[in-house]
């Protein structure tokens, strides 16, 4: 939540809503992430089709944000400090919307893989799966604590989480081709390693957002950077 620092309370009071708005979509985007690995790698029908129906609401956040963010770019015309912020959130409210429907999509595969015996989530993808909760709920927590270096720590890790995907993937579609009877079951767990690694892409963007919000610098695509300065 953001301190008194404007001579209008009004004003501070709407940026203070549209941080606690903020704050509680990313935790139920973060809920409906840790419920759909769960529900995956405990076979849990009910918890899978509870993520299903969570959809909603975080959709009903999402619009409830954009129209926070927008009202108050159109009311108060924020500048700085303020600007940045409000900015942020309307970047950050899509990456969390698009947590909650890959977490869906999740959900659906695990209840897909509960139709019956046979291959189920490796010690691959359950490492992947653990490491992609973690950049989500160490984004949630830098936007929460408005803190930059756990953000960082976020983009750091998103190499490591790009390996784990392609080492389960390519686990995966070895035991597709040797074991035609798994072909099926191995691809349905090819789309729950996408979902996973797409899931960490998200976190990453937010925590991009995070570092730009504290630092007031944008750290997105430093690739392009290096490559103008080379140039």
């Amino acid at each position: 939540m953001m301190g008194s620092r404007h001579l209008d309370s009004k004003y501070d009071s709407e940026l203070n809503e549209l941080a606690v708005h903020m704050t509680r979509m990313a935790v139920r985007a973060e809920s409906m992430v840790r419920d759909a690995i769960r529900s995956l790698l405990d076979r849990d029908a009910e918890l899978a089709r509870a993520v299903i129906r969570s959809d909603r609401e975080l959709d009903r956040l999402e619009l409830e944000a954009d129209e926070m963010s927008l009202r108050l770019l159109a009311r108060r015309a924020p500048f700085g400090e303020d600007l940045r912020f409000v900015t942020v959130n309307l970047k950050i409210v899509t990456d969390l919307e698009r947590m909650g429907d890959l977490a869906v999509n999740l959900a659906e595969r695990a209840l897909e893989l509960m139709q019956g015996p046979g291959l189920s989530a490796g010690r691959e993808v359950e490492q992947l799966a653990t490491a992609s909760l973690a950049a989500v709920s160490d984004a949630v927590r830098a936007y929460q604590a408005r803190d930059s270096a756990v953000a960082r720590d976020v983009l750091r890790n998103d190499r490591n989480i790009d390996a784990l995907n392609r080492g389960a993937f390519e686990l995966l579609i070895r035991i597709a081709h040797e074991r035609p009877d798994e072909f099926g079951r191995a691809l349905a767990l090819t789309s729950v390693c996408r979902y996973l690694e797409r899931i960490a892409d998200h976190a990453t963007n937010v925590s991009e957002m995070v570092v730009f919000l504290v630092e007031a610098e944008d750290v997105r695509h430093r690739g392009l950077d290096r490559k103008k300065d080379e140039g």
